[in-house]
């Protein structure tokens, strides 16, 4: 099941999307990379799931998902 993660590279998020995948789902993963704690962190914990970093449209995302988990601050 494909499933869209706000906030997938802050700490719930990361989490969530690590059981996700664990689980046997397709997790796309969203984050706004704000500078609330280090964006290269960030970009670091995305990288661990083989997520790089792309513009894609919300609406296009958001159209081929079957769950959305918001988990943004």
């Amino acid at each position: 099941m494909k499933i869209l993660v706000t906030g997938s590279a802050g700490f719930i998020g990361h989490h969530l999307t690590l059981k996700l995948l664990r689980d046997g789902h397709e997790v796309v993963g969203l984050d706004s990379l704000n500078d609330y704690y280090d964006v290269n962190m960030k970009y670091d914990k995305l990288l661990e799931f083989g997520i790089e970093k792309e513009s894609l449209s919300y609406n296009s995302i958001v159209d081929i998902c079957y769950y959305i988990f918001h988990k943004t601050r």
